[in-house]
């Protein structure tokens, strides 16, 4: 009688997994296809001998269960993921978890690289069910016995639902979102489906982007940082390929190279060409800094890449270098994180408090100095208190601060705006525009500046990725019974970067200038009264320009960040606003003598029945 196919099953359960290694199995079986290779044909591991180890730290014949790669491009590091799933899938079967950032990412992983390599790879299609509606395959869920693959993308909650995966790998971490739809940190919650697992192996490889947000860097310092070492031809001491172990001479007006690239051994100082980059490849060996920790982290850059040369590199650097150097990092930054596998450490360029006091002059406070041609003012709105700016414009693009300061309640700010204030010309002025923040307490803020129309404006600070101008105007529109009424109120929405770097130029040139010892004489500067304190100056110091990293699309964007969660920057912000309120209303083209309360003429209304 023949043996049930159930007593089948459980004897085949009952054997010891075969022991073949990722690599062993791939430089066996593994076949890439043409559509996403540029080396179609059989797989070989010796063309990217750095990928051996990691490839059998992932095996499971061995106990390690997280890996972690910080890595450049053009390195094999997605095709060794695809190995992992096809190994597994042959000759282990289990559920398996693959997150990429996006969708349209993980439908193009699956189509480009995973079937076209399951349909050139005779061991692998004779398992995968064929792609149908009932019971088989689909383009981001292979089956096949004994688990399966699901290809999933990091921006939806579904991807993480409660299905354990013994094997789940993270690619492409560091474009994941920080957060998925108020659930936590997706590369977290992709760790917990394989918590029911033992031996469970989660992968993890990504570029890495900001120093600040770096998700993959965090994971490679918690691991055991293993470095490449490759040996000297000459010498036979081994190192590690870093940017500044290589040498060029280039063309200084045009970023062009203009000799070959070497590479200098830091032990012999022998200088190395490109030819001799394989050979030194195969001889590498992994250094781990902290071998005793059962996380194994790796970084590689693309200097040992077979597919691209060091001359292709570091022309790329030399066109980041140029575009730097001309005011746009966004290509070396690109570069930093792809090609050197680097995080990219913000440069905190930010006025010290000090140097803020530098700009203060001899003429008291609350004097309007000579040659003023405007006065505005700023109001930023807090709970139960607000801060202010009045700030004179003066001919010549100048500007001085001439008070500043707390007051608690609306009728102050009135007072402030609606008082006479002295010249050093003997002349009285007044405010003419007042901008009131209006993003707290909105309804009050639009009450107070509709009562006070002839002088105030709400203003909003907008997300400068949502507009194409400096600012926009738009109309208040209030609900009343039900029913959405046009108040006639317009409120002003500022590009918040735009005049945050305008400002802070404005406070750089000044600062240049007193340096230079020609604060008062020169144009295009700002001063402070004489009795400016280290309250005004830990507030115009409590932002600095930052940068990070859209998840979806990559791209770096910047942004003014507080120094620390709590420091004060009201001041700060309306600095701004009066920053804005002179570039609107022109003040750079006005005479002196257009805004003196003393010389404007008393307006005569004719009425129908005589004069008033």
């Amino acid at each position: 009688m023949s043996e049930s196919v159930y007593a089948s099953a459980f004897r085949s359960g009952l054997r010891p997994d075969p022991s073949v290694t990722v690599d062993e199995w791939a430089d066996r079986y593994r076949v890439l296809p043409s559509e996403s290779s540029a080396e179609p044909g059989r797989y070989r591991t010796d063309r990217m001998p750095y990928l051996r180890e990691i490839a059998v730290e992932l095996s499971p014949q061995v106990p390690t269960q997280r890996v972690s790669v910080v890595k450049g491009t053009q390195l094999g590091f997605t095709e060794l993921a695809n190995n992992m799933i096809f190994s597994y899938a042959d000759l282990y079967p289990c559920p398996m978890l693959m997150v990429l950032p996006t969708e349209s990412l993980a439908m193009t992983h699956a189509k480009d690289k995973l079937w076209p390599s399951v349909e050139k790879t005779p061991r692998v299609a004779e398992k995968i069910y064929p792609r149908k509606k009932d019971g088989g395959s689909s383009v981001l869920d292979l089956r096949f016995p004994g688990g399966n693959l699901k290809i999933a993308y990091a921006f939806t909650t579904s991807t993480f639902a409660s299905v354990s995966r013994r094997v789940v790998i993270k690619d492409d971490l560091d474009r994941w979102p920080d957060d998925v739809k108020g659930e936590g940190n997706p590369s977290v919650l992709a760790d917990k489906r394989a918590d029911a697992f033992r031996n469970k192996k989660i992968y993890a490889n990504s570029s890495p982007t900001l120093k600040s947000s770096s998700k993959i860097w965090r994971e490679w310092l918690d691991g055991s940082q293993a470095l490449y070492e490759v040996p000297c031809p000459e010498c036979g001491e081994r190192f590690a390929l870093e940017r500044d172990r290589f040498v060029y001479e280039y063309d200084e007006e045009h970023y062009k190279l203009t000799s070959a690239v070497r590479c200098v051994c830091p032990h012999c100082r022998a200088e190395i060409d490109e030819g001799s980059k394989h050979g030194m490849l195969s001889g590498g060996v992994w250094v781990h800094a902290h071998p005793e920790r059962k996380h194994r982290s790796y970084r590689l850059p693309s200097y040992y890449s077979p597919f691209l040369s060091w001359e292709e590199i570091f022309q790329e650097y030399l066109t980041a270098l140029k575009n730097k150097e001309a005011g746009s990092v966004e290509d070396m930054i690109a570069w930093t994180n792809t090609r050197d596998a680097s995080v990219w450490e913000e440069e905190i360029v930010a006025t010290e408090e000090s140097e803020i006091l530098r700009l203060r002059v001899a003429d008291p406070e609350g004097e309007v100095p000579e040659r003023t041609v405007a006065l505005t003012m700023a109001a930023d709105v807090q709970k139960d208190h607000f801060w202010y700016e009045i700030r004179a414009h003066i001919e010549g693009a100048k500007a001085r601060t001439v008070r500043y300061g707390r007051v608690e309640a609306w009728t102050d700010l009135e007072d402030l705006f609606r008082r006479d204030w002295d010249g050093a010309d003997g002349r009285s002025y007044r405010v003419r525009l007042c901008l009131v923040d209006a993003g707290y307490r909105t309804d009050e803020v639009y009450e107070f500046c509709a009562m006070n129309s002839d002088v105030c404006l709400p203003v909003k600070g907008v997300d400068s990725a949502a507009m194409s101008s400096p600012w926009r105007v738009n109309n208040v529109v209030r609900k009343q019974g039900g029913r959405t009424r046009v108040t006639g109120l317009k409120l002003y929405g500022i590009n918040v970067l735009y005049f945050k770097d305008m400002f802070d130029a404005l406070i750089r040139r000044s600062l240049a200038s007193a340096e230079n010892g020609d604060l008062e004489s020169s144009d295009g500067v700002l001063t402070l009264h004489r009795d400016a304190d280290e309250e005004l100056a830990a507030q115009w110091t409590s932002e600095y320009p930052a940068e990070e990293v859209v998840k979806k699309t990559g791209q770096i964007k910047r942004y003014w960040k507080k120094r620390s969660r709590t420091a004060a920057n009201h001041l700060w912000d309306c600095g701004v606003y009066n920053t804005f309120a002179g570039e609107m209303i022109g003040v750079r083209f006005l005479r002196a003598d257009t805004n003196s309360a003393s010389r404007r003429p008393k307006r005569r209304v004719i009425l129908s029945k005589g004069v008033r």
